[in-house]
């Protein structure tokens, strides 16, 4: 499923998988390749999902180390998600590459999935070298995230 907002930076792809017989979401933005894993989730939580999709992503931005100000970037600049069927080939493979790595590291050091923090692993996932279509170059998703929202915040102040 792609998840976005009317803000055109905020489109994110994302996926329901099982792990460990858990529902758990790998959500991935398209441009940045940032990683989200929100992990062990019941119906309740689905009902409340854009609640959870902030929590995380506004978490491991600070995981991340991102600067306050980014990160109030960020946080005004939410909006609620809406869904939809469009696929991008390039962020799906991304994500069933996350996927494996999940499922593997967890099996790796025998750890179980609901004993893990969304946010330091969200900001693992983020920090490492990624692929993306129609660049020559690896991006490195947490710095990727942190120079788009510079951009805005110099949008943002340049209008103001």
């Amino acid at each position: 499923m792609a998840i976005g907002s009317r803000a055109q930076w905020l489109n994110w792809h994302a996926n329901l998988i099982t792990i460990q017989r858990r529902q758990c979401v790998i959500a991935l933005h398209d441009a940045t390749r940032f990683a989200l894993f929100i992990p062990c989730l019941t119906k309740k939580d689905f009902a409340n999902f854009d609640w959870h999709f902030h929590d995380v992503f506004i978490n491991t931005l600070l995981k991340s180390e991102v600067p306050p100000e980014l990160i109030d970037v960020a946080t005004t600049s939410y909006q609620p998600l809406t869904f939809d069927t469009t696929c991008n080939r390039s962020v799906q493979g991304t994500m069933n590459q996350i996927a494996q790595e999940i499922d593997y590291g967890l099996y790796y050091i025998n750890a179980s999935v609901a004993d893990i923090s969304p946010y330091r692993y969200s900001a693992e996932l983020s920090h490492r070298p990624c692929n993306v279509k129609g660049h020559k170059d690896c991006i490195w998703p947490d710095k990727a995230m942190a120079e788009l929202l510079a951009k805005l915040h110099k949008n943002h102040n340049n209008t103001a």
